[in-house]
């Protein structure tokens, strides 16, 4: 480019002169005309390199543009699949949760079948019932199977139906058992339990005690007194009354399941 510009100013002062042959004159607008000619497609090829320049920067941008459209779609696309990681996870877990609960039903109804089938013969004397309520095992024992009205202390024939029972019981050592004391809803009127949560409380840890001294081991039990406040039938009759006082032998589900389900504290 530079070249070009010099032999067109040579050109020009070569005329500027006024001293130059016709010949050398011609030659020199010749070149002159070369040089316009020259510097004509020298600024088309420049504006042909800035057209080009401008329409690379576009495509520049454009492919950016594509490429944070891309990387975005990417995130989302990771987002998902992390999500639905998370998902499986969590459906994995209650997958197996829920095998662990089918599996704890599976033994505690072989177990209920095993105390049915033992102390068969004290459910057809009338003495226990035994049901399966809100998930547990329950045996039910009238009052008058183990106490006399308004006592805590078992008597011969209850004593006998417990060994029965602690004989049961004591096989499953890996199990929880809970002994409920329920009344009736009439007032105590004695100085030692001055009311039926004291009663409720004094029978279910003589059958504790009991329990224990027959080979329950003594971590598998324990004992709590309801008083009249778990009834199972209507107060206002005699039928009902004789109904809710009880002691209730319960075994208590895994806890260790149902723990899995809850969510966890960080702290």
């Amino acid at each position: 480019m530079k070249s070009v510009i010099y032999t067109a100013l040579t050109a020009v002062a070569l005329l500027s002169t006024g001293c130059v042959s016709t010949q050398t004159h011609e030659a020199a607008l010749l070149e002159l005309d070369k040089t316009k000619e020259s510097l004509s497609t020298a600024e088309h090829t420049i504006a042909q390199q800035h057209a080009q320049i401008e329409g690379n920067t576009k495509e520049i941008a454009r492919t950016n543009s594509e490429l944070a459209a891309l990387e975005s779609k990417r995130t989302a696309l990771q987002q998902e699949y992390d999500d639905a990681q998370n998902r499986l996870s969590v459906s994995q877990s209650k997958l197996e949760t829920m095998r662990q609960i089918e599996a704890e039903t599976k033994k505690r109804n072989e177990i209920y079948a095993r105390f049915v089938n033992e102390l068969q013969k004290m459910i057809d004397g009338g003495q226990l019932t035994v049901s399966i309520e809100q998930g547990r095992i329950v045996i039910n024992l009238p009052e008058n199977v183990l106490f006399a009205s308004g006592h805590a202390k078992v008597n011969p024939a209850g004593q006998e139906a417990l060994k029965q029972i602690a004989g049961v019981l004591k096989e499953f050592s890996d199990r929880r058992f809970q002994i409920e004391g329920h009344t009736d809803n009439v007032p105590m009127k004695s100085t030692r339990y001055p009311s039926n949560w004291e009663l409720s409380t004094a029978r279910a840890l003589s059958v504790v005690h009991l329990m224990v001294k027959e080979g329950v081991q003594v971590q598998n039990v324990s004992a709590a007194g309801f008083g009249e406040f778990h009834p199972r039938a209507d107060n206002e009759t005699a039928e009902g009354r004789a109904l809710n006082r009880r002691i209730e032998i319960i075994m208590q589900p895994n806890l260790e399941i149902l723990s899995n389900e809850l969510p966890k504290v960080t702290q």
